[in-house]
């Protein structure tokens, strides 16, 4: 009874799902993500090491933007190890095109770099597989933002006629 029992708990862990696992990576330097639409620049934020960063946003709004505003941040080590580890799977894809399958057209699109390395995205993707990704991506977007959220605006650029 007891070698079944122990056998099924081996069969049992044996078929268990593993999570996937992301390659170990150098640190970067600096991490930095830009968002565009239809051409035109949505976002771009960096943040390094130390957790420094600044992030660029188009105000009043994305799709008709009169101004490119910019703040600094730091969100301390720390928080460039929260951004890295949203981007991490990003990161293990980096230099390699994300298969999008199907996708939804008039999506965010832009590029995560890390250092040297850097990876395309687009948020109209459908394959199941990118998912998570892309998920990272969006995440790391929005924390990036919020730190950003209260700080003095450091640049402001008038957009051209679009």
């Amino acid at each position: 009874m007891r070698t079944i029992l122990l056998a099924t708990l081996v069969l049992l862990a044996a078929c268990a799902p593993q999570r996937a696992r992301v390659p170990t990576m150098p640190v970067p330097s600096i991490i930095a993500m830009d968002r565009n639409s239809w051409g035109h620049l949505v976002s771009r934020w960096t943040i390094d090491g130390a957790g420094k960063g600044t992030y660029t946003l188009a105000e009043p709004d994305a799709y008709k933007p009169e101004r490119l505003v910019t703040r600094r941040f730091s969100a301390g080590g720390a928080g460039f190890a929260e951004i890295r580890g949203l981007l991490a799977l990003g990161e293990a894809q980096a230099e390699s095109e994300l298969d999008c399958g199907d996708r939804i057209t008039d999506q965010f699109y832009g590029t995560v770099r890390w250092d040297d390395a850097s990876l395309t995205y687009d948020m109209g993707c459908q394959n199941p597989a990118t998912e998570e990704v892309l998920k990272g991506i969006t995440a790391a977007e929005r924390r990036i933002a919020a730190w950003a959220a209260n700080q003095p605006i450091t640049e402001t650029r008038k957009v051209e006629n679009q």
